[in-house]
């Protein structure tokens, strides 16, 4: 895999997760399938740009001097994965900055035309308090390059988007269909999953690092 195949699954398995989390603020501000794909665009875009700057921050750092920097990605990721899993959002640290930002970013929001508040909106995701998302940040900085931490950050944003998609467009029949806690179990199972899957490849990224040396 990929550094952006290994975040596209990351991303994907963190789904729910991000349903939960995002999908309520998303459907505050815009209940529409247009408005929805406008805040997606917004969002991937923030994502991907701010994994460059990441991937290039890390670079600078020498991180391009990691052998398989695919690997630590998907090591970063893992542990990303198992820590949310364990102990949920507790474990995620709180800047207070964040918050009064977010508010701002809401504030101005409300008063613009649905599709630009969805773009504002996604463009500001990045700000939220999310203990996955910014375990996406740092594999985007162990990525090696800024097309490694681009990459890894686009793919996050794109695994997890159907789900998050339905979430901000169903969120009445989701809130029927399954409880809160058959919804964290799921969640739970799916990181788990994941974060074996993820130290799999890690280590079949090793392996053929050394095998070419």
């Amino acid at each position: 895999m990929t550094a952006f195949l290994e975040s596209f699954v990351f991303g994907a398995a963190n789904s729910v997760h991000c349903a939960c989390m995002c999908g309520p603020l998303a459907v505050a501000l815009h209940a529409n399938v247009t408005s929805a794909l406008w805040y997606h665009v917004g969002r991937t875009i923030a994502y991907g740009a701010l994994g460059v700057g990441l991937g290039s921050a890390g670079a600078a750092l020498g991180t391009e001097q990691l052998g398989a920097p695919t690997a630590w990605v998907s090591f970063v990721l893992a542990l990303g994965l198992v820590v949310l899993a364990l102990v949920g959002e507790r474990g995620a640290m709180h800047i207070p900055w964040l918050g009064a930002a977010m508010q701002s970013v809401l504030q101005r929001g409300r008063r613009l035309p649905p599709k630009a508040r969805a773009t504002l909106l996604g463009l500001a995701t990045p700000l939220l308090p999310c203990g996955l998302l910014w375990s996406a940040f740092t594999a985007a900085a162990v990525a090696g390059s800024p097309q490694g931490g681009g990459a890894v950050m686009t793919g996050f944003a794109l695994g997890s988007l159907p789900l998050l998609l339905l979430a901000q467009t169903q969120a009445g029949w989701l809130a029927r269909r399954f409880g809160p806690k058959t919804m964290q179990w799921v969640q739970r199972g799916a990181m788990l999953l994941a974060a074996a899957v993820l130290v799999w490849r890690g280590v079949v990224s090793l392996q053929g690092e050394s095998c070419c040396h």
